[in-house]
């Protein structure tokens, strides 16, 4: 939901920006969690950014 919403977000011909933010608010606005580790959330992020062929158009902080 993340990606999906970063993607909506970007501007024609500018990469999604996605970040782990981005991830722990959807996390907490969707499925109520109310707390999520940032570690958790960025891994999640990395497995969904890879297994989407992400790197074609967009950006993340995942990997910092």
């Amino acid at each position: 939901m993340a990606i999906a919403g970063a993607r909506r977000r970007a501007a024609p011909g500018e990469p999604a920006i996605v970040t782990v933010q981005d991830v722990t608010r959807v996390a907490r606005q969707h499925y109520g969690y109310r707390f999520v580790k940032r570690e958790e959330a960025a891994a999640a992020l990395r497995q969904r950014y890879e297994a989407a062929d992400c790197r074609v158009d967009c950006m993340t902080d995942a990997f910092n």
